[in-house]
C-alpha cells in the first residue's frame, strides 16, 4: 500500500499546481509583497471570496470564476513585481526538496477516519461532481452538513478540477503543504539562530538547517501536532496555520504602526487569511473574532501606536471576513432547512452543568499537561512589557496568542453550554482538539522569544553543525515513524476499503444496495459509504440503505423493498453457500439469493485494531 500507482503522482502533482497558482495569484492581490508562505495563503483567501461569492449568489458552473483566477494567476508570470524572484525560487526549491521524504510516505495516503465521510469528503466530492454548492433543491450531497463551511474544498475542488478522478486525499494533502509552510514561517523566525540575521518580514532565503528546524518545530517537536487529525482530511489543520499567519501578520502591522512605516500592504494580506480563516470551520469565526480584543491590548498599551489609530487600522481587516461570514449565513439559511450543526433552543441550554463543564476542562488540562504546560510558557514574554524592552514582536505574539485564548475558550464554554448534549459537555468533547488550533502560534511565540527577546545565536562551526543534524533528524524523521503518520492503514480501514473495492465491481452506478454491519456502533458505516461514493472505482448515485443486525427476516425484508444485492460485511452464520465468518455479496434472483462474492478475512495477527471503535463487523 505505499507504492504508488501514477494517479497518486497526478493527485499530488494537481495539490502542488494548486499551490503555485495560489501563489501566484496571492502575489498579484498583494503586488509580490510579502513572504511566499503567507502570499500563497492570501491567495486563498481571495480565492474563497471569488468562488463563495459566485456560488452563494448565481446557479451557474464554479470552473467559469476558477478558469479567471488561474488565468490571471499565470499572467502574474509577466508582471515584474509579482513575478517569483530568484530568492523565492531557492526558498522554495529547498522546501520542497526537504519535503520530499514526507511525501514519499504519504504519497499513498487514503482517506480514513469516520469524520472525514461524514461531511468533509462528500462536500468536497460535490463540488467535483457539480461546481456548484449543494442546496436541499439540489441533488443530494450524501453529507451529514452539507451547509458546513467550504474554504478547504474550494481548494480541493481547484487542485482537482482538472483531474478525471475525484482526488479523494487531495484535502489531506493540502494540510500537509500548509504545515510545510508554517515551518518555513518558522525556519525565517530562527534565522539569526541558525544564519546571518535577517528581517523576517522580508522575503529572504533560510538555509537547509534553518528550514529543516522550522519543520521540525512545525511538525514532531509541536505538543499539538497530532497525525491522525493535522494529516487527515480533517480542516483542523488549516485552522491551526491559518491562525498563526494571522497573528504574524497582526504582529508586523503593529510594529510598523509604531515605527510609523507604510502597514496597508501587511493589512490588506491580514485581511485575506482571516478571510480563509473564517470560512473553514463553524467555529472558525470565533478564532477571527478572538484576534480583536488582543489588538486592541497592544494598541492602547502601546503608546506609539494608541488605541484609536489601532482600531482604524485593523478594524477595515476584518470586513472581508465579516462578509464572506454573513454571505454563508444567509446562503445556508436561504437553502437549508438544517444542513449544519445548530445550537439548542435557549431552554434547553445546561448551565447547570456548567462546574462539571470547567472540570471536565480541567481533567483534558491535566492529560494532555505537556502541551498546556508549553502554552503557558509562550505567555511568559509577556512579562516583557515591565522591562525596558517593552513590547516587540514577540510580546506583541504572545500577547495575541493570550487574547485568542481567551475568547476562544470563553466561545467553547458558551458551545459546550448551548450546543453539545450534556454527556459530552461534561467530557468537555474535543477540547485538546480545539486547544490545539493555537498550537502553531504557540510554536511561533517561543521561536520568536528564542531568537529576539533571549537572543540565542550559535557560533558558525555550531551553526553549520546544528543545521547539518537538523537537516539528517527531518529527512529520516518520516522512515522511523512511517507508522504514526500512515494511520490510514490502521486495521481495520485497510481491510474494509479493499472489501468495498472489490465488491464495487459488481455494482452498478445507480444501483440499490443494502450494506449490513453486524453489531456496528456507527463508526464503520460512514468509512464504508464513503469508500463506495468517493474512491475508485466509484459509485456515488448508489441508493444505499445500512443495517448493523442480520437475523432470518433481513433478506426476505430486502426484498420487499426492491433490493436485489446485499452486502455482508460478516455472515455471524452460515448464509446458504456463504460460511459464518466471511464476508460475501449477495444478489437476488427470483425468490432466492446467491452469492455474487465471497471474501475470507485474514488471520488475526495479534496487533489491536485502532482504526474504528469496533471490530464486529469484519468477524472479530
Amino acid at each position: 500500500m505505499l507504492i504508488p500507482a501514477p494517479v497518486d503522482f497526478l493527485a499530488l502533482g494537481a495539490v502542488w499546481a494548486s499551490g503555485l497558482v495560489l501563489l501566484l495569484w496571492g502575489r498579484l492581490l498583494t503586488l509580490g509583497r510579502g513572504l511566499p508562505e503567507i502570499q500563497l495563503v492570501v491567495g486563498w483567501g481571495g480565492l474563497a471570496m471569488v468562488l463563495t461569492l459566485w456560488g452563494a449568489l448565481l446557479p451557474l458552473p464554479l470552473w467559469w470564476p476558477l478558469l479567471g483566477i488561474v488565468g490571471l494567476a499565470i499572467s502574474a508570470l509577466l508582471l515584474p513585481r509579482a513575478a517569483l524572484g530568484r530568492e523565492e525560487w531557492l526558498t522554495l526549491g529547498r522546501l520542497a526538496v526537504l519535503s520530499l521524504p514526507l511525501w514519499a510516505m504519504l504519497l499513498t495516503a487514503a482517506p480514513s477516519q469516520p469524520d472525514t465521510f461524514l461531511n468533509l469528503l462528500p462536500n468536497a466530492a460535490y463540488l467535483y461532481d457539480h461546481a456548484v454548492f449543494p442546496a436541499d433543491a439540489r441533488p443530494p450531497a450524501h453529507s451529514y452538513l452539507p451547509g458546513a463551511p467550504y474554504n478547504l474544498q474550494l481548494w480541493a475542488y481547484l487542485a482537482g478540477a482538472v483531474l478525471a478522478d475525484f482526488p479523494g486525499a487531495a484535502m489531506a494533502h493540502i494540510n500537509v503543504l500548509l504545515y510545510l509552510l508554517s515551518g518555513l514561517l518558522l525556519a525565517r523566525v530562527l534565522r539569526p539562530l541558525m544564519d546571518d540575521p535577517t528581517d523576517a518580514a522580508e522575503p529572504s532565503t533560510p538555509s537547509w538547517g534553518a528550514i529543516a528546524l522550522g519543520l521540525l518545530l512545525a511538525i514532531p517537536l509541536n505538543p499539538g501536532f497530532v497525525p491522525r487529525i493535522d494529516f487527515s482530511e480533517y480542516t483542523d489543520a488549516s485552522v491551526t496555520v491559518l491562525v498563526a499567519m494571522a497573528a504574524w501578520l497582526a504582529a508586523l502591522g503593529l510594529r510598523a504602526l509604531r515605527e510609523g512605516r507604510r502597514v496597508g500592504a501587511t493589512l490588506w494580506s491580514l485581511a485575506l487569511v482571516l478571510a480563509a480563516l473564517v470560512n473553514v470551520k463553524q467555529e472558525s469565526a470565533a478564532l477571527v473574532a478572538a484576534m480583536l480584543p488582543g489588538i486592541a491590548v497592544l494598541s492602547l498599551a502601546d503608546r506609539s501606536v494608541r488605541f484609536w489609530r489601532g482600531m482604524r487600522a485593523f478594524l477595515p481587516t476584518l470586513l472581508p471576513a465579516a462578509a464572506l461570514y454573513l454571505l454563508w449565513r444567509w446562503y445556508v439559511l436561504g437553502h437549508f432547512a438544517s444542513g449544519e450543526l445548530k445550537l439548542m433552543a435557549p431552554e434547553r441550554w445546561h448551565w447547570d452543568l456548567l462546574p462539571q463543564i470547567l472540570a471536565g476542562i480541567g481533567s483534558e488540562i491535566r492529560e494532555k499537561g505537556f502541551f498546556y504546560a508549553v502554552l503557558a510558557l509562550a505567555f511568559l514574554p509577556l512579562l516583557g512589557v515591565f522591562t525596558r524592552r517593552g513590547i516587540d514582536l514577540t510580546v506583541r505574539l504572545s500577547a495575541l496568542l493570550l487574547g485568542a485564548f481567551i475568547g476562544y475558550n470563553a466561545f467553547l464554554l458558551f458551545v459546550y453550554i448551548a450546543h453539545f448534549s450534556p454527556e459530552q459537555s461534561v467530557e468537555a468533547h474535543s477540547y485538546f482538539r480545539y486547544s490545539k488550533h493555537l498550537s502553531l502560534l504557540m510554536m511561533l511565540v517561543l521561536a520568536a522569544c528564542a531568537t529576539e527577546r533571549l537572543g540565542l545565536r550559535l557560533r558558525q562551526g555550531w551553526a553549520s553543525f546544528g543545521g547539518m543534524l537538523a537537516t539528517l533528524i527531518w529527512l529520516a524523521l518520516p522512515f522511523g515513524f512511517a507508522e504514526r503518520l500512515r494511520f490510514d492503514l490502521s486495521q481495520p480501514q485497510p481491510l474494509l476499503r479493499a472489501l468495498v473495492r472489490d465488491a464495487a465491481g459488481f455494482i452498478g452506478p445507480r444501483e440499490r444496495l443494502a450494506a449490513v454491519l453486524p453489531g456496528d456502533d456507527g463508526a464503520v458505516a460512514p468509512v464504508l459509504e464513503g469508500a463506495l461514493r468517493f474512491a475508485a472505482p466509484r459509485r456515488p448515485a448508489v441508493e444505499l440503505t445500512v443495517l448493523n443486525v442480520f437475523d432470518g427476516t433481513t433478506l426476505a425484508s430486502l426484498a420487499q423493498r426492491g433490493i436485489d444485492k446485499v452486502l455482508i460485511s460478516c455472515a455471524v452464520e452460515d448464509i446458504g453457500e456463504v460460511p459464518a465468518g466471511h464476508a460475501a455479496l449477495l444478489e437476488r434472483r427470483g425468490e432466492t439469493w446467491h452469492a455474487l462474492a465471497i471474501w475470507r478475512y485474514p488471520e488475526a495477527d495479534g496487533r489491536r485494531w485502532r482504526g474504528l471503535p469496533t471490530s464486529k463487523p469484519f468477524c472479530r
